[in-house]
């Protein structure tokens, strides 16, 4: 959610031809943080970032290639 959040601010920046449009993650966090619904969507990305090191410790882990 936060890299498709980061990459519709980068393609909006292109459309517009304002390189100072573009935001990366922080910035992206910034503007979740600031939505009435802020703070959960904020708790509902580090659980899926949790979420997703928990699964790349595990396939490392447990992978047979």
């Amino acid at each position: 959610m936060v890299f498709v959040a980061a990459g519709i601010f980068i393609l909006v920046a292109a459309v517009r031809f304002d390189p100072h449009a573009a935001k990366g993650v922080d910035a992206t966090l910034r503007s979740f943080a600031q939505t009435p619904v802020g703070p959960w969507l904020l708790v509902a990305v580090v659980i899926g970032l949790i979420l997703f090191g928990v699964f790349s410790f595990a396939s490392v882990r447990w992978r047979r290639l």
